[in-house]
């Protein structure tokens, strides 16, 4: 069992169907959902960003830090079980290990991002396309230090988020 499963030992256990959604996009709950068994999928603005089958991975945590709506909506992808984090804005400020632990998964996808924009950037830096512009995406990035990001995009041909 992984530090994380162990964490959530004594949290309530919710049985999820096939199909049925623990988070929906824009709809704020509250809560935080840590993967016991079965496979989630992650939507956002109609879009798949990523299947969620790890035991030990969270859901909602984007939401629960920001205090915020969820970004994305989550859909069991088959009969799964989760335990369930209520009142998460509160519990990732008051339990240091909660705390720790969604750090680390925000920085390894952080570092994963960014290592994939500098990859993009050395690729087209000589090119005229928008993909050379990754210098600006990522100085954006580094420079979001303290101040919040909107959600959505920035184009007026891209739908908002």
């Amino acid at each position: 069992m992984n530090e994380v499963l162990a964490l959530c030992g004594s949290l309530p256990e919710l049985q999820v169907a096939k199909g049925d959604k623990v988070i929906e996009e824009g709809v704020r709950t509250d809560r935080l959902f840590v993967l016991n068994s079965g496979a989630f999928e992650v939507v956002r603005n109609g879009i798949r960003i990523v299947l969620i089958d790890e035991p030990g991975a969270f859901m909602g945590e984007i939401s629960a830090v920001l205090a915020s709506p969820p970004t994305a909506s989550v859909v069991a992808m088959e009969d799964s079980r989760v335990h369930v984090i209520d009142q998460a804005s509160v519990a990732v400020r008051k339990d240091p290990a909660l705390t720790h632990a969604i750090a680390q998964l925000l920085a390894r996808r952080l570092s994963a991002i960014t290592a994939y924009l500098v990859d993009i950037k050395r690729q087209y830096a000589d090119t005229d396309t928008q993909l050379g512009l990754m210098d600006q995406v990522l100085g954006n990035l580094i420079g979001a230090q303290s101040r919040p990001t909107p959600t959505g995009s920035e184009r007026s041909d891209v739908p908002d988020y």
